[in-house]
């Protein structure tokens, strides 16, 4: 598979999760409880669904809590503007430093939260995971360029150069 067609397959597969994550709490408003339940219970494996850590729509309940929501909407972000910061079919990594950096913030609000220093707030655990969603493709992009099923010869790639790459 050329890596453009995994790109595209990847931005599809994260618009699907993000829809069925406002899709669930939808289905269950309108009490298509089949549906909605078993989203949920797809979702749970995921995620502890945790009602105080949660969004709600429509006055239901989302399938996965705000700092989830809010990795995969950042990740999804990510996703679509890769292509014009790092070629597209790039099998290099970024520096670990940039993890620290954006996995930092969402490390001290979970850690500091756990061990009882203070309860964080929805606010902050969007803030906290967007964050760290943001980074997210940079490292799995090209991990995914770099398996075996990837073409990454593919001569129409992005030219553009953005975080760098570990040699």
């Amino acid at each position: 598979m050329h890596c453009r067609r995994a790109y595209f397959l990847l931005l599809a597969g994260e618009l699907l999760w993000i829809s069925l994550l406002v899709l669930t709490p939808y289905l269950a408003s309108k009490r298509f409880t089949l549906a909605s339940d078993f989203f949920y219970y797809f979702f749970s494996h995921f995620c502890h669904q945790k009602p105080e850590r949660s969004f709600f729509l429509w006055g239901e309940q989302m399938p996965v809590c705000a700092r989830d929501v809010s990795v995969y909407v950042a990740a999804f972000f990510s996703s679509v503007v890769y292509p014009k910061v790092k070629r597209m079919c790039s099998t290099g990594l970024p520096s670990k430093w940039y993890l620290v950096v954006f996995l930092f913030p969402m490390a001290v609000d979970g850690t500091t939260q756990l061990l009882g220093f203070r309860e964080s707030t929805n606010f902050l655990r969007f803030v906290t995971g967007f964050w760290a969603g943001l980074i997210a493709p940079f490292y799995f992009i090209p991990l995914m360029m770099s398996s075996s099923s990837v073409d990454v010869e593919d001569s129409h790639s992005s030219n553009g150069e953005g975080i760098h790459e570990v040699a």
